[in-house]
C-alpha cells in the first residue's frame, strides 16, 4: 500500500504536456513568424515585379531600338523597390532568355510568347526568385524558404481612340505600312505617306499605294457612311473647338465602308482649310527610326483615322471591314481636279501655307473627276484603353495594364 503511489499513473499526461508545452509553443510560434516573414517578402517581391514590368512596358515603342531603354527601366524600378532580403538586381537579359529576369514578348489571348520583333513586342515580363533564411525553422532542419514573383505588363494600341484627338470618319488601309517595308503589324508604316484618291482604280499619276486607299466609315452605331449628312456632321465635329467624343467602334469589331468622295468632299475641304495650322504643334513627322519625313514648319491638320483590314492593293472599299487600330494622321493637302470656287478664282489644291511635295503632280496638272486627301501617319500616343490583342502598332495606348 505504501508503494501504491509509485504505480499510480493518474496525472502523468498532464505532467508530460506541461513539460512539452514550452518547446511546442516556441516551435509553432517560430513557424508562424517564419511563414509571416516569408509572406511579407513575397508581397514585396510581387510589388517590385509589378513596378518593373510596368516601367519597362511604358518604354515600348515601334521598333527594337527602344529595347535597351525598356530593360534599363525595368531593372532600375525593380532595384528601387527594396525588400527585406535586400536589393533586387534583375539581369538585363539582352539575349531574351525566357528563363531570365527581364523578358520581352508578345501577349495575345492570355499567352506570353518571348520575342525580339520590335514591331510586334507589346509586353514585358519580369520574374525573380530568391531564398529567404529562416530562424526557428532551422530547429527542424529547414534553413531557407523559396520566394518568387512574376508580372507581365502590356502597352498595346488603343481599343478606341479616346477623346484627345479629333477623329475623321475615314478608314484607311494598312498598305502604307506594307509599302514601307514590312507587314501590317510593322512599325515601318510610321511616317508613311498616304494619298486617298476617289477613283476605285489607279490614276496615271498614282504611285504604288495610291489606289483607293481609304473610304468613308462609321465611327459609331448611330452614323452611316452612306449618308452624307452623317459624314458632314462627323467632319464638322472633328473641326470644332471642342469635338465630341463620338467614337465607340473598337479594335477587332467591324465597320461599314463606303467608297468614293461623293458630295461630302467640299465639307472636308473647308474644314481642312479652317483647321490647318502653319506649324504642327506635335513637331516633325518622323519614321520609327527618327528620320524626318515631313517638317512641322510645313503645317497641316492633326487628326486621327482608323485602320481597317484589306488586301493590298485594296480595290473598291465597300461593305464591312474589321478595324485593326486607330492612328494619328496629319492631313497635309487637299486636291480637287474639278476645282473649288468659281470662274477665274477656281483653285485645285489647298496649298497655304506650304504645299506637300507628294501632291505636286496633282496640283500642277489637275484632272476633272479626281479628288484626293494627302497626309502622313504619326505614331504618337493615342487613346486611353489598350486592346488585349496584337494589332498594327499605329499608336500606343497611354494606359498600361498588368495582365499577370
Amino acid at each position: 500500500m505504501k508503494l501504491r503511489w509509485l504505480r499510480d499513473q493518474r496525472g502523468s499526461i498532464l505532467l508530460f504536456t506541461t513539460i512539452l508545452v514550452v518547446p511546442l509553443m516556441i516551435i509553432f510560434g517560430g513557424l508562424a513568424m517564419d511563414l509571416a516573414y516569408h509572406g511579407t517578402v513575397d508581397d514585396e517581391l510581387q510589388r517590385a515585379m509589378d513596378a518593373a514590368s510596368l516601367a519597362g512596358a511604358g518604354k515600348l515603342g515601334f521598333d527594337s531600338s527602344v529595347f535597351p531603354t525598356v530593360r534599363n527601366f525595368a531593372k532600375s524600378y525593380a532595384a528601387a523597390n527594396q525588400f527585406k532580403v535586400g536589393t533586387i538586381d534583375l539581369n538585363l537579359n539582352t539575349a531574351n532568355d525566357p528563363n531570365s529576369n527581364i523578358v520581352l514578348g508578345i501577349w495575345n489571348a492570355g499567352t506570353f510568347t518571348p520575342s525580339l520583333d520590335g514591331s510586334k513586342v507589346n509586353a514585358v515580363r519580369c520574374q525573380y526568385s530568391t531564398t529567404i533564411p529562416t530562424s526557428f525553422l532551422r530547429l527542424i532542419g529547414v534553413n531557407t524558404l523559396a520566394s518568387a514573383a512574376q508580372a507581365v505588363a502590356i502597352a498595346n494600341p488603343p481599343a478606341t481612340p479616346g477623346c484627345g484627338t479629333p477623329i475623321l470618319p475615314i478608314a484607311v488601309v494598312p498598305c502604307a505600312f506594307q509599302d514601307a517595308g514590312g507587314g501590317f503589324n510593322n512599325s515601318n508604316g510610321c511616317g508613311a505617306s498616304l494619298t486617298w484618291i476617289s477613283s476605285a482604280q489607279c490614276t496615271s499619276q498614282s504611285g504604288p499605294q495610291f489606289c483607293n486607299t481609304a473610304a468613308w466609315t462609321s465611327l459609331n452605331s448611330t452614323m452611316s457612311p452612306h449618308k452624307p449628312k452623317d459624314l458632314e456632321d462627323a467632319i464638322k465635329n472633328a473641326g470644332s473647338a471642342t469635338p465630341a467624343c463620338n467614337v465607340d467602334r473598337g479594335s477587332g469589331t467591324s465597320t461599314p465602308l463606303d467608297n468614293g468622295m461623293k458630295s461630302v468632299f467640299p465639307t472636308l475641304w473647308d474644314t481642312f482649310k479652317a483647321k490647318r495650322v502653319a506649324t504642327l504643334p506635335s513637331g516633325d513627322i518622323t519614321k520609327a527610326d527618327g528620320t524626318v519625313v515631313y517638317q512641322a514648319s510645313k503645317g497641316g491638320w492633326e487628326t486621327g483615322v482608323m485602320l481597317v483590314q484589306s488586301d493590298c492593293p485594296p480595290g473598291p472599299l465597300v461593305g464591312d471591314h474589321q478595324i485593326l487600330t486607330y492612328s494619328k494622321f496629319v492631313v497635309t493637302q487637299m486636291y480637287d481636279g474639278n476645282g473649288q470656287g468659281g470662274g477665274k478664282n477656281k483653285v485645285y489644291c489647298a496649298v497655304s501655307p506650304n504645299p506637300d511635295s507628294q501632291a505636286e503632280t496633282y496640283c500642277s496638272s489637275p484632272k476633272a473627276g479626281e479628288t484626293a486627301v494627302f497626309g502622313y501617319f504619326r505614331c504618337d500616343q493615342l487613346g486611353h484603353v489598350a486592346t488585349l490583342d496584337p494589332v498594327p502598332r499605329a499608336a500606343l495606348a497611354q494606359k498600361l495594364r498588368l495582365v499577370r
